[in-house]
């Protein structure tokens, strides 16, 4: 991917500012620093928030890692590729990976007995209000956020000899490991990012794909 134009899958025309983004946390985490992290970031006695409807938001766990996802049509789960690292469960049932793009950092699971249309996808602008729906207290929970800007994200994993370059939002939103997976969506309900990556400078500071990716991912073939 690059920061050219693609007007005909519904990016933005003019060309969205490349930045490079060594100084981030993926959030994809271990079960139990994860947990803490949620707990933490509720406080005690707090409700989550209502999620958007129709988002089914599930917890995906592979090795050690936990992540977020989300169902989509045909009894599949989006969720971030950086969790996987082994056999992999949604929502505490055996799922199996059927499609991976390591650019996108996205993953295409399958996933028995999980139910969804398939998602509306739509363009978020700058300044435009979002919703991410994490999972907090057991169940899924709406977290408000906003679009700083669009971006293409240059990213080196370690150990990489080259970065990659991926369409992305950057948020103003203060989220948690596990969270990597969360889908962003507009206030109609349309998908708008996933959730791969937090700034460690400014806490503030969350990075989600272009939805655009999710559409790639999701096409036959």
């Amino acid at each position: 991917m690059t920061g050219e134009s693609a007007t005909r899958s519904g990016w933005p025309a003019t060309r969205p500012p490349r930045v490079a983004v060594p100084a981030i946390s993926l959030l994809a985490a271990v079960a139990a620093a994860a947990a803490l992290a949620t707990l933490g970031l509720l406080g005690g006695g707090s409700a989550p928030a209502p999620a958007a409807p129709g988002v089914v938001a599930l917890r995906v766990s592979s090795g050690h890692g936990i992540a977020t996802g989300f169902a989509v049509a045909g009894r599949r789960v989006v969720t971030v590729a950086h969790v996987l690292d082994g056999p992999v469960t949604v929502g505490g049932r055996r799922g199996r990976v059927l499609r991976v793009d390591r650019r996108s950092d996205l993953a295409l699971l399958s996933a028995p007995g999980v139910h969804a249309d398939a998602p509306d996808i739509a363009s978020a602008a700058t300044n435009e209000h979002l919703r991410v729906i994490r999972l907090r207290a057991g169940g899924p929970s709406s977290l408000s956020v906003h679009v700083r800007r669009s971006i293409v994200a240059h990213l080196r994993a370690a150990g990489a000899a080259h970065s990659v370059a991926r369409p992305a939002l950057e948020l103003s939103a203060r989220i948690a490991p596990g969270d990597s997976g969360a889908a962003v969506v507009s206030d109609r309900g349309a998908l708008a990012g996933v959730v791969f990556a937090a700034s460690r400078n400014r806490p503030d500071t969350a990075y989600a794909v272009d939805a655009m990716a999710v559409r790639h991912l999701l096409r036959p073939r």
